[in-house]
């Protein structure tokens, strides 16, 4: 967490099958583990809500390497299947170790992009509960947070289909 405007915020998560929930595209939780990495969020305006803006989002995928809060750079050693500009994050803490935050991100790369439909790789919802309590934060970190990032709608794959393919689908 930052001390001050100006300053930045980085999270590094472990992302679970949640279901019977679906992800927007489909991943593999059996064969690979997929972290999220959000880095350079800069505090524009503190306070009980603070503000802030840049900063990227990254998912990344892993096959290997066991994500260990011990060791930050274990969530971003995958590849990287999507990733882009989160365009405003809002911090709101309503007790000194409860609080939620609310933001958007607009994927801009990641080799799983072209799955999404340009116009469906806006506006992503960023939508989380936090934590403070002692109980529930990794050594060496500030907060837990628990959400997700999803689209408001079921979005739309990127695929192209002759006339002859999408007859067959009916």
């Amino acid at each position: 967490m930052p001390g001050a405007v100006g300053g930045t915020l980085s999270m590094n998560s472990v992302v679970f099958d949640a279901p019977p929930a679906t992800t927007p595209i489909p991943l593999d939780f059996v064969n690979f583990q997929y972290t999220i990495v959000i880095d350079g969020l800069v505090l524009d305006v503190d306070g009980m809500t603070q503000v802030y803006s840049g900063g990227t989002f990254t998912l990344y995928e892993d096959a290997a390497t066991a994500a260990d809060y011990a060791n930050g750079a274990t969530f971003a050693d995958g590849t990287a299947i999507l990733s882009g500009v989160i365009t405003s994050l809002n911090r709101t803490m309503f007790t000194a170790t409860l609080g939620t935050l609310n933001g958007f991100v607009d994927w801009t790369g990641g080799t799983r992009l072209n799955d999404i439909a340009p116009l469906d790789q806006l506006g992503w919802p960023i939508l989380s509960g936090i934590s403070r309590r002692a109980a529930d934060v990794q050594p060496g970190y500030d907060e837990n947070w628990d959400g997700k990032v999803e689209p408001t709608q079921p979005i739309v794959g990127n695929e192209s289909l002759s006339w002859s393919e999408l007859k067959k689908l009916f």
